[in-house]
């Protein structure tokens, strides 16, 4: 056969009559201090297949894209990897295993009927467009907007017979929502129920495509102090609600596509019914304490990101029965973080912040500021600890870095500004809530 199929959270594995490259293989693990869980089993079948392949494209640094406990089924094959600013998944993984780094915007030939393109973007993820029969084409987005090569992405795409949209689609559950305002109400999430179906209308409509599947969003919380946020998780059937079949059709969310047929078939994956475990089966104890060397651990960390201190005048660490707090500036926003020491810091030591925020067992309470975003999480997480970018110095070359890199840096950069100049207008402007959302629609990216 010559096609691919989906299983798994983000997996599509793509034949040329046999296995040739998988993408972000999240076998065995549970990612984010054992949190997740898979949603559905990987048969056996696809896991096989997933086996066989020659190449794995691992698309950015998260536990359920680079899953290390399957880091077992990289042996003997050949990683390809973007070119990103610092280069951290590529050094990491070249120590011991055999790396290929993509130049973004460049095919590279996986056989005779397959070949790829990789784009790096700002964020520290990357994008995969894979060409099959030189008809059938996957916009592979995962958790990617792409930023930095909206336009030259969708005029590729435009060109091809079949056009798959593999992208994160969902009601809420997205990243993090343990979240909590200046009163310590939690900021609920806002819920797309029935509209989930029109999200991918919309996203095909964007990136010229005419077939969409579900991906990269089938996890489920095993935790027992993260079980409530299973509330937020969009059910696989609530995806198909409201979609508009004008410009395409909506698949199933696991399938085996022929493309010398041009036809599908189903996989029919059983559902995963996980034991729930407790916090301290991953080491987890919520009364354990900082001892003086972990508060020089989160001071050492924590000072390092100028924009961090620029924008944010204080964190707060509660853990077990004491509060630890750091000051970083005069400013009056600051965060507060309740979790367990054990994880804490353990993403600070291995720099992977953005693991135990995605948990969701670390309760975030932002006070005198709006959002994580834009001044905390990325700084943090993308330019930080991925991108090894901290001082405003190193924030300066890695986005230079970008807009060199990168062919619609500066239309993708403009349309994300204006978008947040108009959110941040509707608050004293509601009347310009019908164009903002025209704004959104035409430029999400």
């Amino acid at each position: 056969m010559i096609g691919f199929e989906t299983i798994g959270n983000a997996t599509v594995t793509v034949f040329d009559d046999k296995p040739m490259l998988s993408t972000d293989p999240w076998i065995f693990g549970n990612p984010y201090f054992g949190s997740w869980g898979h949603s559905y089993k990987i048969t056996k079948a696809q896991l096989d297949n997933i086996k066989n392949s020659k190449y794995f494209f691992l698309s950015h640094g998260h536990p359920d894209h680079i899953d290390p406990d399957s880091f077992e089924l990289f042996n003997d094959k050949i990683l390809l990897i973007a070119d990103h600013y610092g280069d951290r998944i590529f050094n990491d993984l070249s120590k011991k295993y055999k790396c290929i780094k993509l130049k973004s915007n460049s095919w590279f030939e996986i056989s005779k009927n397959v070949r790829i393109k990789s784009f790096a973007d700002w964020n520290q993820d990357s994008t995969i467009l894979i060409e099959i029969l030189k008809k059938d084409i996957i916009l592979n987005l995962n958790d990617a907007k792409a930023r930095g090569w909206s336009r030259t992405i969708k005029n590729l795409v435009k060109n091809y017979d079949n056009r798959f949209l593999l992208k994160l689609v969902n009601g809420a559950d997205v990243d993090m929502l343990n979240i909590y305002n200046h009163h310590n109400d939690f900021i609920n999430p806002r819920m797309a129920k029935n509209n989930i179906g029109n999200m991918y209308f919309e996203s095909m409509q964007n990136w010229n495509c005419n077939f969409a599947l579900p991906f990269s969003c089938f996890h489920k919380y095993i935790r027992k102090d993260t079980l409530k946020m299973n509330e937020f998780i969009t059910p696989l059937k609530d995806h198909f609600e409201g979609f508009n079949s004008s410009i395409g059709e909506l698949l199933p969310a696991f399938i085996k596509w022929d493309s010398e047929k041009n036809d599908y078939e189903k996989i029919s994956p059983e559902e995963n019914f996980y034991e729930i475990k407790d916090p301290e089966y991953f080491g987890d104890n919520w009364s354990d304490e900082l001892d003086k060397s972990d508060e020089a651990v989160i001071s050492n960390y924590f000072n390092k990101f100028e924009h961090v201190k620029k924008k944010f005048g204080f964190l707060s660490f509660v853990i077990g029965k004491k509060e630890f707090n750091l000051k970083l500036s005069d400013e009056k926003a600051g965060i507060k973080f309740e979790t367990p020491r054990n994880s804490l810091i353990f993403a600070i030591k291995n720099n992977i912040f953005d693991d135990i925020l995605i948990g969701n067992f670390m309760k975030t309470q932002i006070i005198n500021a709006n959002s994580l975003n834009p001044d905390f999480s990325p700084y943090v997480s993308k330019y930080g600890d991925n991108g090894n970018a901290r001082s405003l110095k190193e924030i300066d070359e890695y986005f230079d870095y970008y807009k060199i890199n990168s062919a619609d840096y500066w239309l993708d950069f403009l349309k994300i500004k204006s978008e947040s100049i108009i959110r941040k207008s509707l608050k004293d402007y509601k009347y310009l809530y019908k164009f903002a959302k025209y704004i959104k629609r035409k430029a999400r990216i």
